[in-house]
């Protein structure tokens, strides 16, 4: 990296505190985020009285009254984007999932349910899942609810628990749960959650990356819009933290930007996992008595499951004693296969460039936008245009789906191997990794021909990617 003027952070600095800000919260600011790294830091040591980044530094790490600074620079460097039932269609499944819980567990020994809001910034998310459960239990009466909401950031923790919003903040709220909210008799740009819901949920400073986090048994967990900020080996560390938190069968939601691909094998994808929803699997029972995991047997395919329980029928299977027809047969195969790969690693590429690119030009944006020598209309236009870059770019980092897509297809061509050498113990094996991919991803063959499975956006999502 080279020295760059105009920067509060020269070279040794920004490389610092990109390694100070790695340490205490696990957000990657990548060379990419520089400037806006640089006007967060810029920001608190002005604050603080200081105008020298490694100054700033070293009052962060070695002075004793530093504790406070460094919450309120956690918070500066966080990301607090949230609203209430954000995500409908996610909220919507949530309530299906719960009220399956309520059902199965009405009436018996065990009428709990725990929930988890990870990363819930300044509380929208958890208070959202208290109305939900709210108006499926009534007052509750003989459950033991427990609703958790965790942030990094105490300043928003503290916000979270005023549980007062703007006006503005319910606009979108249905109109089932505005009776949860009255306005703040202090200010008439304010409203109030009823203390009732209020008190469901409570409130820890947490980090997600803090050892001794001691969450168990957690019904669902809710971590939404958080992974795209981490380095690949925070994301496992995080995952492997919220898997430890879940009880068997327990479900973990990630926001729509968020992926497990290449991450984490220890979740298997549910009938909802178009919408991220995950499910911790089961504890074999060799686990459960031993407390080791077994070794893991290989993963059929849907097809190889087929195939063998046509030959346990004694069903007729191909005649596969003609060699060089097999053989040209297992081409053809392992070329589609190579190819589906190939066009997964180039999507891949593809996005990753474009992503960088696009991180590049709204940090850059971002750092226009405080320029002095434009009036204040430019700099709202420049603000504007930089927030429609972010959501292009929340956009661009969902492309999970088109993964998933690309190995249901491998699926289906590991099935027709499967089909076609029949009774074959050489059987090309395309290793395909049944759990990355959401079942219903493909249409199935009852379906008409050319027929789309997939649901087009709602104006509601449009708009809230780029209202």
């Amino acid at each position: 990296m080279t020295a760059n003027k105009g920067y509060f952070l020269d070279d040794q600095a920004f490389k610092a505190f990109q390694g100070y800000i790695y340490e205490l919260t696990g957000i990657q600011y990548t060379d990419a985020k520089r400037q806006l790294l640089d006007i967060r830091v810029r920001r608190r040591a002005t604050q603080a009285g200081l105008d020298d980044g490694m100054g700033y530094l070293n009052f962060l790490k070695h002075n004793p009254n530093s504790k406070q600074e460094v919450e309120e620079l956690i918070d500066q460097v966080s990301i607090h984007e949230t609203s209430f039932f954000r995500h409908q269609q996610q909220i919507d499944i949530f309530q299906q999932l719960v009220a399956g819980m309520i059902e199965a567990r009405r009436g018996q020994p065990d009428q709990s349910l725990r929930i988890w809001s990870a990363a819930c910034s300044s509380g929208e998310e958890p208070y959202t899942l208290a109305m939900v459960l709210r108006q499926l239990l009534g007052d509750a009466k003989g459950w033991n609810l427990s609703i958790l909401g965790t942030d990094i950031s105490s300043g928003t923790i503290e916000k979270a628990k005023e549980a007062r919003y703007s006006a503005r903040n319910i606009r979108s709220l249905p109109e089932v749960y505005a009776k949860h909210f009255q306005p703040d008799p202090a200010d008439p740009y304010l409203v109030l959650l009823n203390p009732q819901i209020a008190r469901m949920v409570k409130f820890e400073v947490n980090s997600l990356l803090d050892k001794k986090q001691a969450w168990k048994d957690m019904d669902i967990i809710f971590c939404r819009n958080v992974l795209i900020y981490f380095d690949a080996p925070t994301k496992k560390k995080v995952l492997a933290a919220l898997w430890a938190a879940l009880k068997p069968g327990g479900y973990l939601v990630l926001g729509p930007s968020d992926s497990l691909m290449g991450l984490s094998t220890e979740f298997q994808r549910t009938p909802h996992s178009a919408y991220n929803f995950y499910q911790r699997a089961p504890e074999p029972a060799a686990m459960a008595t031993t407390g080791k995991k077994p070794a893991a047997a290989p993963v059929a395919s849907a097809g190889k499951i087929a195939v063998a329980a046509k030959s346990a029928a004694a069903e007729p299977t191909p005649d596969n004693r003609n060699f060089a027809a097999n053989l040209k047969a297992r081409r053809y195969v392992l070329r589609l296969d190579s190819g589906l790969r190939d066009i997964d690693q180039d999507l891949q590429n593809t996005l990753t460039r474009a992503i960088e690119c696009l991180e590049e030009l709204s940090a850059g944006t971002e750092q226009l936008g405080k320029a002095q020598e434009f009036n204040r209309q430019t700099r709202a236009t420049i603000a504007d245009a930089s927030r429609q870059l972010m959501r292009l770019l929340t956009l661009l980092q969902v492309g999970d789906r088109s993964y998933q897509k690309i190995e249901a297809l491998r699926v289906v061509l590991q099935e027709f191997s499967d089909h076609l050498f029949a009774g074959d113990t050489a059987a090309p094996d395309l290793r395909v990794k049944t759990q990355v991919y959401d079942q219903n991803m493909i249409p199935k063959d009852e379906e008409k021909e050319g027929e789309s499975t997939e649901k087009p956006m709602s104006q509601e999502d449009i708009d809230a990617l780029f209202g």
